[in-house]
């Protein structure tokens, strides 16, 4: 009896943290796509929010025992944009590498630049994007994979939420894949923002 209650009672609370997740994405999305909203900009290094956001997950990638790749080869790289955002951006793209590498797998990260533009990479290995899927990635409440157990934490909303924040620095995300090996999340972004 005590079992069941105990068990009904985390189902009740992963629904609750759940949908207490999709609102704040809700606001989020609401807050970025309203007239009034305005970035806020400022000089940072997105280097160091890059490892700032890996070693906030370490726990997780331990747990499935993956390679992290790249960021010992990482030059520091100063930008000028929302850091805050781009904080979500980085940890929405890095969330979901862990959440679908498979267990001994490995991640990729690579960041780069031209005289203009930032361009920073996450690869994944794992089942990848089927072909089909790819088109509607961005979508809101979009989900590959309806039936995928780790999916019934997900709001199907961090990817709409990273292209949204991405189109307001205006720059652009694209994704690649190999079925059943790997997935590229590409960034574009002007190293100085244009307001």
């Amino acid at each position: 009896e005590k079992d069941k209650q105990s068990y009904y009672l985390t189902l009740a609370s992963n629904e609750v943290k759940r949908l207490s997740r999709m609102v704040e994405s809700m606001l989020s999305i609401s807050r970025l796509e309203s007239a009034e909203f305005i970035l806020k900009p400022e000089i940072f290094d997105i280097k160091e929010v890059l490892l700032s956001v890996v070693l906030s997950q370490e726990r997780r990638i331990e747990e499935k025992n993956i390679e992290i790749k790249g960021l010992d080869t990482i030059n520091s790289l100063s930008v000028n944009a929302d850091k805050d955002l781009l904080y979500r951006v980085i940890y929405n793209l890095v969330d979901n590498a862990i959440k679908f590498t498979n267990e001994d797998g490995k991640i990729e990260f690579n960041l780069f630049s031209d005289s203009k533009n930032m361009i920073f990479t996450v690869t994944n290995t794992g089942k990848g994007i089927k072909k089909s899927d790819i088109p509607y990635l961005f979508e809101r409440f979009y989900k590959t994979d309806k039936s995928r157990s780790e999916n019934k934490n997900s709001t199907g909303l961090g990817l709409y939420i990273v292209k949204t924040i991405i189109k307001k620095h205006g720059g652009n995300i694209t994704v690649s894949s190999v079925e059943n090996e790997h997935v590229t999340f590409k960034v574009a972004l002007a190293l100085n923002l244009r307001q």
